[in-house]
Parts: C-alpha cells; sequence; structure tokens
C-alpha cells in the first residue's frame, strides 16, 4: 500500500473504530468473519486503490463508505502565549 493512503486508511480505520465503539449497533449487521473494506465517496483515487486490492476469494466483504467526517477539533484548553522558558536541566 502507498504510503499516503495508508496514511488515510490509518485515519478512516481510527475514525470507524470509534463509531464501532459509540454505534455497537452498526456492527451487529456484519456477518461473522467478515473483512471490512473502508470506503471515501469523495476520494475517487483511494477507492479504486482499495477496490483493486480488495479480496477476490470466497470470503465474506463488506465495503462500508465512511460518509462525511466530522472537522478535527483540538483537545487544548485554555493555551496562553508565554515568555521563553528557561530549559530545566
Amino acid at each position: 500500500m502507498n504510503e499516503f493512503y495508508r496514511s488515510k486508511f490509518n485515519e478512516l480505520f481510527l475514525e470507524f473504530n470509534r463509531y464501532l465503539m459509540d454505534h455497537p449497533d452498526f456492527a451487529e449487521k456484519f456477518p461473522p468473519e467478515a473483512e471490512i473494506i473502508i470506503l471515501d465517496s469523495r476520494d475517487t483515487g483511494y477507492n479504486s486503490f482499495m477496490l483493486k486490492n480488495a479480496p477476490k476469494g470466497t470470503g465474506k466483504v463488506i465495503f462500508v463508505d465512511v460518509g462525511e467526517l466530522a472537522p478535527v477539533r483540538s483537545r487544548l484548553k485554555h493555551p496562553r502565549i508565554v515568555s521563553r522558558p528557561h530549559a530545566s536541566a
């Protein structure tokens, strides 16, 4: 897998797992031992790559379009500008 698509897959996989943690009933629709192929309808290049490399055997394959990603939000609380701090030894 090329590095760009690997990075995108990792991000989508993480978000998909987070979604399943909040919506476990979604995973109940998957047959046992199914392989999940995560797609992004907004990225045809990524989808083409994933579909070209999807398993072609007799196993159960489920295709999941991630839909839309909400913006990533910072977890920082109350950041502030400080003068140059002294290095601690």
